[in-house]
């Protein structure tokens, strides 16, 4: 029970942090207001976490014990100290508005609690590199220079107008961007906190609830913290990073959930924060850098860049106290 309580609060932790990344821009373009764009997205996380239970096998095994090296044993109190740091860090972010990665979060606890529990040799630092790192850092770049480079290529064609009103059509383009993006953030996620808690449960001995019943006790709590706590966050990415209009929003939709779709199927684990709030600056910046707020941006990167080993020493003092408490 205890591996299914974690696992369902991290769930929510990142349902509050990361439903903004799908619906910021509806409310920054003005096409709809706080409480419509938190209940798309969150019927979008909904489908989205459901579906990732048959669609992305890759991620699962990856996140499960894919980053051990052969011959490591599982650790219960390893397996639950990483799901609590993780969310322990996730939770304070979201309490301060910072939108904050649960990919980079569970990759810091992991690596964190694995190198305390396993030693050094007991994670595969290659492999945590070439599958988790290197998307990771490049899915952002990525991300800013689709959107820049899609924005610059339809005014050259001349094709993109700035009417006073958006038409009809761009507006429902840009819902059904929106809630690709959500989407396709719950595929992404869900996955990977379902593969903590189905080893978890694995290693308690406790009789298994099967794994689509572990995929939907992930999404409900996705679902329960997008409601519950969603505004906080979206509210800075919304208000506080840069000024969009209509099209600049369904373009970053679009491109967020084009790439965050396509790693989660191929099994290429990819920050949805980044991706998202990367596209959101490259389609601010595309008229200039004046439009971006570089106080805000500043503290964005230094929240992406603590994540890591904030979310590494909260998992290893997880793991202590479990020590302790002879876990």
């Amino acid at each position: 029970m205890l591996v299914l309580a974690a696992g369902f609060l991290i769930a929510q932790v990142n349902g509050a942090n990361d439903v903004s990344k799908g619906i910021a821009t509806l409310v920054a373009s003005g096409v709809s207001d706080y409480r419509r764009a938190i209940r798309w997205g969150t019927l979008c996380t909904a489908l989205g976490g459901l579906a990732a239970a048959g669609l992305t096998g890759g991620l699962v095994a990856t996140f499960g014990t894919g980053l051990l090296a052969a011959g490591t044993t599982p650790d219960l109190s390893a397996a639950l100290a990483t799901i609590l740091g993780a969310a322990a860090w996730v939770l304070i972010a979201t309490c301060t508005g910072l939108p904050v990665s649960t990919t980079h979060a569970l990759v810091g606890a992991l690596a964190g609690v694995g190198a305390v529990a396993y030693g050094p040799h007991g994670v595969r630092w290659n492999a945590l590199g070439a599958k988790v790192a290197l998307p990771l850092v490049l899915s952002p770049l990525v991300s800013l220079a689709l959107a820049r480079v899609l924005l610059r290529t339809e005014r050259t064609l001349g094709s993109l107008e700035r009417p006073s009103e958006s038409p009809a059509a761009l507006d429902r383009a840009h819902w059904l961007t929106s809630g690709a993006a959500s989407f396709a953030r719950a595929m992404n996620d869900a996955p990977k906190m379902a593969a903590l808690v189905l080893t978890g449960e694995a290693l308690a001995g406790a009789p298994r609830i099967g794994h689509p019943a572990v995929f939907g006790l992930i999404t409900l709590g996705m679902v329960i913290g997008s409601v519950a706590g969603g505004r906080r966050v979206t509210q800075v990415l919304a208000e506080k990073v840069t000024r969009l209009d209509h099209h600049e929003g369904f373009l970053a939709n679009l491109v967020t959930a084009g790439l965050v779709i396509a790693g989660a199927v191929g099994g290429l684990p990819m920050s949805t924060t980044h991706v998202a709030s990367s596209a959101i600056v490259g389609a601010g910046a595309e008229r200039g850098m004046a439009r971006l707020n570089r106080r805000t941006l500043r503290d964005l990167v230094l929240a992406w860049m603590v994540t890591v080993p904030l979310a590494a020493a909260l998992g290893v003092l997880g793991f202590a106290l479990l020590g302790l408490l002879r876990v």
